[in-house]
């Protein structure tokens, strides 16, 4: 099957414009598409300068996602919060999945720039039983992969077929853009950025809003609740829905979830710039 490209009037890679002093940088998940986030690009167009991300090796074919890494997928988030940058001292992260992931590590590694972030199906964990059983084994083939040129090119060739995208909407799901196949390689990174990120968690500090759907069949929902109690946040927020599946963007309760992003945002337009430096209070 021909790889699905995103909607051609999807504005994504580059500013749109808004009226609020806080931006909004908003990151897709794995194998998925900018048309993702095209929900909540629509709630928060206008109001506040976006940029929504096309992560490197989305959108294109799925060969073009076998030769990147994690560390390009942050890269593409990174230069979205840059151009962001040049129009508003500070952003909300808006991650949808593994961009969820990506808004954390941003969180860290700018903590200057972004003023909150809204976690919506982090994909802290994988559910699939296969994954899980062989853990170890992938944890060390990833550790190859990254020292070895000639193990990633045998490694790019390898393509996982995927089982339709996660959404409980099923004429949603049957128009769903996106790769149908997943590379290997792309999940070792996956598993690499989720390592990374547990371990980070602890130490974001930003206001953080997390949504999840209790019969997520991607990321388990105990995972979810894991993810959030470790945050060190102050101010944070756990949102579940009963309706929808993974892609909670587009799913039944979309609706809810825009609602859910837009009013984290409006309450993070007043807030003063430090706020995403500063540690938790002690307790």
């Amino acid at each position: 099957m021909a790889d699905e490209q995103p909607d051609a009037g999807l504005a994504a890679e580059r500013l749109i414009p808004g009226d609020g002093a806080t931006g909004c940088l908003l990151i897709h998940g794995l194998t998925g598409t900018p048309a993702e986030m095209a929900p909540l690009a629509a709630t928060l167009q206008g109001r506040h300068p976006l940029w929504i991300v096309r992560v490197a090796g989305h959108a294109t074919t799925v060969a073009d996602l076998a030769e990147t890494s994690w560390l390009d997928w942050y890269e593409s988030a990174a230069t979205g919060l840059r151009a962001l940058s040049t129009v508003t001292p500070r952003s909300v992260v808006i991650g949808l999945s593994m961009g969820a992931l990506l808004a954390l590590h941003l969180a860290i590694e700018r903590p200057g720039s972004v003023a909150a972030v809204a976690l919506l199906s982090p994909a802290v964990t994988l559910g699939r039983g296969t994954v899980q059983r062989l853990s170890r084994f992938l944890r060390a083939l990833g550790a190859l992969d990254a020292r070895s040129a000639t193990l990633r090119a045998r490694l790019a060739r390898v393509l996982i077929a995927k089982h339709g995208s996660d959404i409980a909407d099923e004429q949603v799901r049957a128009h769903h853009p996106g790769y149908r196949q997943i590379p290997l390689r792309a999940l070792l990174n996956l598993l690499m950025l989720q390592r990374v990120v547990r371990r980070e968690a602890p130490r974001v500090t930003q206001p953080a809003l997390v949504v999840h759907a209790l019969h997520d069949h991607t990321c388990p929902i105990a995972a979810a609740r894991e993810l959030y109690t470790s945050l060190g946040s102050r101010e944070k927020r756990l949102v579940l829905l009963e309706e929808s599946f993974h892609v909670v963007t587009v799913d039944r309760e979309r609706a809810t979830v825009c609602a859910e992003v837009r009013r984290f945002v409006e309450e993070r337009a007043e807030l003063p710039l430090r706020w995403s430096t500063m540690p938790p209070s002690p307790s």
